[in-house]
Order: structure tokens, then C-alpha cells, then sequence
């Protein structure tokens, strides 16, 4: 019973921490993905593994597999970069890549996951490759609440690579110098 009650307040604490961030990031998740965030959260915030895993050699080792364990090396895949890319963006510096890095590998994993399961389940993981950018972006401002999540540079490159609209925003923040054709070609996406 108690730990039932544990779970429960730990699934409100995290579904309030989503709530404030997306008040934050000005944009509200579907039911569907708000739950996949939280229970990914769950789950990895145990993972002491999650910063040493080497995401692209565990992606080409999914192709040799077995479907049930290709579906879970995928899932995992794709739910470990988000969090990398949200969480913890130092990470990617440390590895000498960009963040962008993190979210093309997330994207690509759930696409091919997207690919090996059942339509309902598909639907959902498409949904995560395509929102991959603006759940980064909820996962960042999560991060903000305790520490900036990006270095300057960073949010530059982010937003270059991914159209990250909190890293444009970041950007505005700071001040740095933008030419005026990058600010109007996001303007227009």
C-alpha cells in the first residue's frame, strides 16, 4: 500500500513538473504524450546507466534482433536521447557532438519503431519523432527550473539544427547577435 501511495505521489510530482513546464514553453501535450513523459521520466530517473550508454552503437545492435527485442532497444534508444537532449545537454559536449545529435538519433528511433509495431502503437511513436523537438523543449524548461540547461552556443546550434523555439528564445535572452535572415526564415516556420 505504501508503496502504491509512493508511486502515485511521484507520478503527481512529475505530471506537476510537466504542467509548469509547459505553462512555461507556452504549449500543452495531448494526454497520450503527457503520460509517455512521465513514465519515461520514471523510469530513466533510476538509470544510474543513462549518461554512459553509446547511443549509435546500441542502434546499429537493434538491427540484428529479435522484433520484441528490437521494439524494446528502439524504445529505449528513443527515450534515452530525449532525456539526454532535454535532462542533460552537458552530456552531449562531454561526448564532443552537438545536442542535435541526441534528438536526430531519438527521431530515427522512434520512426523505425513506428514502423515495427501495431497501428495504435504506431501512431504514438510517430507522434513522439515528430514532437521529439517541442518534449526536448519541455524537458529543458523542466531543467531551467533548477540550472540554465544550455550554454549559449549551445542554444545557438540547437535552434540552427532543430528550429528549437526555446532555444531561439534563449537566444533572444541573451542578446546575442542574429542576422536578420535567420530570425525571419523562423519566423515563417
Amino acid at each position: 500500500m505504501a508503496n502504491l501511495i509512493l508511486e502515485n505521489t511521484e507520478i503527481a510530482q512529475w505530471h506537476s513538473l510537466i504542467k509548469d513546464a509547459e505553462a512555461q514553453c507556452s504549449c500543452q501535450l495531448d494526454e497520450s504524450m503527457e503520460s509517455y513523459l512521465v513514465f519515461t521520466l520514471m523510469r530513466f530517473m533510476k538509470d544510474q546507466d543513462l549518461a554512459t550508454q553509446v547511443v549509435a552503437l546500441n542502434y546499429l545492435q537493434t538491427h540484428g534482433l529479435p522484433k520484441s527485442l528490437r521494439i524494446e532497444q528502439l524504445r529505449d534508444i528513443g527515450d534515452q536521447c530525449l532525456l539526454l537532449s532535454g535532462l542533460y545537454p552537458e552530456r552531449a559536449e562531454k561526448r564532443l557532438v552537438r545536442v542535435s545529435y541526441y534528438v536526430d538519433m531519438g527521431r530515427s528511433a522512434y520512426r523505425h519503431l513506428s514502423d515495427s509495431v501495431q497501428q495504435a502503437a504506431a501512431d504514438l511513436y510517430r507522434e513522439l519523432a515528430e514532437a521529439f523537438v517541442t518534449l526536448m523543449d519541455l524537458l529543458h524548461a523542466i531543467r531551467e527550473f533548477s540550472s540554465p540547461a544550455l550554454q549559449p552556443m549551445q542554444s545557438l546550434e540547437l535552434w540552427s539544427d532543430t528550429g528549437s523555439k526555446a532555444a531561439f528564445n534563449r537566444l533572444s535572452e541573451n542578446a546575442l547577435p542574429v542576422h536578420e535572415s535567420l530570425i525571419n526564415t523562423t519566423l515563417k516556420q
